[in-house]
């Protein structure tokens, strides 16, 4: 009866010893599979929105400073932006119209609302529209070369590498895939320079039409841009 039983221990021990091999060489196979090339992303034939995450540097005047940011966007013209400091708190809310913007602190409950280029010439130097940037973002420089005034500048390929607009300048630095999705865009305008590195984006997922419309808890309190210019960086 001993000899019975330890025949079927060591048989069934045998079983799970093949079988987390198989396993483990599944998963390896299953990796590999996955690390054939970079990450290619391609812009939808109808850009509708667009939602993501990228890292937000910013050196101006008024000194540098360093946000994480969580994006979303709908065109033609609207964007909500939040904003992170580096150890993961959430400092500013910024909802982008056409005209009119609205930025939030919610650390100090105040906030600020009026014309959009007032607020977008804070960050870039000159105004940057939402659905400039938002197609920027995404890679649609069809959509961008049919706003007023904007100049593209183009490799051997035909493939975008820099755009202009009333002192305003884009440079793309870096790519998901050659020809594809912006990874890395520098802005630049005068003393003002922004670096977005995108860490992850898509196209045209759902998205409550509350993300747009500026949500302010009661008690918040209302200021002038001048009281309210710079406090956000801090």
């Amino acid at each position: 009866m001993p000899q019975g039983g330890g025949k079927a221990r060591g048989t069934q021990g045998n079983g799970f010893y093949l079988g987390g091999i198989f396993l483990i060489f599944t998963c390896i196979l299953a990796t590999m599979s996955c690390r054939t090339g970079p990450v290619r992303l391609l812009p939808p034939a109808a850009l509708q929105s667009l939602q993501g995450q990228a890292s937000f540097l910013l050196s101006g005047p008024d000194g540098v400073f360093r946000f994480r940011l969580g994006f979303y966007g709908r065109l033609p013209g609207e964007a909500r932006l939040e904003l992170f400091d580096p150890i993961g708190r959430l400092r500013a809310v910024v909802w982008l119209g056409p005209e009119l913007a609205t930025l939030y602190l919610p650390s100090e409950k105040v906030y600020w609302q009026g014309e959009s280029r007032v607020l977008t010439s804070e960050v870039f130097g000159q105004e940057l529209r939402a659905g400039e940037l938002l197609t920027i973002l995404a890679g649609r420089w069809d959509y961008l070369a049919s706003e007023d005034g904007w100049q593209l500048q183009h490799d051997d390929r035909g493939e975008v590498l820099a755009g202009e607009r009333d002192g305003l300048r884009f440079t793309i630095k870096e790519k998901f895939s050659p020809g594809l999705v912006p990874k890395t865009v520098q802005f630049s305008s005068g003393d003002y320079t922004v670096r977005m590195r995108v860490l992850r984006v898509s196209f045209n997922r759902g998205q409550e039409p509350s993300l747009f419309n500026p949500a302010l808890p009661p008690g918040v309190k209302q200021l002038g841009w001048k009281e309210m210019a710079g406090r956000w960086k801090k």
